[in-house]
C-alpha cells in the first residue's frame, strides 16, 4: 500500500530482462544493469519534458537465476507505451509495459521483493532523495514512524520461546 500510495503511477513495466552481453556470458552485472535502466528513465523523463519518478524491483529468476526488473513510472501519461517499449527491446531485451491499473497488484508485486536477500528496491527521478518517512503518518506511541500498518494479531499468535521473568 506504501509503494502505491506513493504517487499516481502510470506504467507498469514487467518484465524487463536483459540480452546477454556476449553470447554464452549472460546478461550485464546489476549494477550496470541498474545504471543502464536509469539512464533509460532518464531518456524517457527527456521526452516527457517534466520530472517523473520510478520504483524498480530487481529480481534473479527461479529458472537459473536470471537477472530481470519490474518497474512502476509516474508522469509519463501522456507518451506513447508502444514507442518506448519499442525502445526498451532494442537496447535491453524483452520488455512489457502495460499502463498501471491499481487493482492488478503492481505495486505489490514490486514491494515483495524487498524481503527477498537477492533483489532490492530503487527509486528514480523525483522520488530518489525523498524523505520517504514523511509519506506514512505516524499514530504510534514515542513518535516513532509507521510506514505500513500490519493487521491487528492477539498475543496468542506469537510464539514465546524466549525464558521471561515471571510476575
Amino acid at each position: 500500500m506504501f509503494i502505491a500510495g506513493l504517487a499516481a503511477w502510470d506504467w507498469f513495466i514487467n518484465p524487463l530482462s536483459f540480452r546477454d552481453r556476449t553470447p554464452g556470458f549472460g546478461p550485464p552485472v546489476p549494477d550496470i544493469a541498474l545504471s543502464r535502466i536509469n539512464e533509460f528513465f532518464l531518456r524517457i523523463q527527456s521526452d516527457a519534458g517534466r520530472l517523473i519518478g520510478w520504483v524498480i524491483a530487481e529480481e534473479f529468476g527461479r529458472l537459473c537465476g536470471r537477472y530481470h526488473c519490474h518497474a512502476l513510472i509516474t508522469g509519463v501519461q501522456h507518451l506513447s507505451r508502444q514507442v518506448w517499449q519499442r525502445e526498451a527491446y532494442r537496447c535491453f531485451g524483452r520488455t512489457r509495459i502495460d499502463p498501471f491499473d491499481p487493482i492488478r497488484g503492481a505495486a505489490f508485486y514490486l514491494a515483495k521483493y524487498e524481503g527477498r536477500l537477492t533483489g532490492k528496491i530503487d527509486f528514480g527521478g523525483f522520488l530518489r532523495g525523498r524523505d520517504l518517512l514523511k509519506c506514512g503518518q505516524s499514530r504510534s506511541v514515542g513518535g516513532g514512524r509507521v510506514v505500513v500498518e500490519s493487521v491487528p494479531m492477539p498475543n496468542g499468535c506469537y510464539h514465546m520461546c524466549l525464558p521471561r521473568r515471571h510476575r
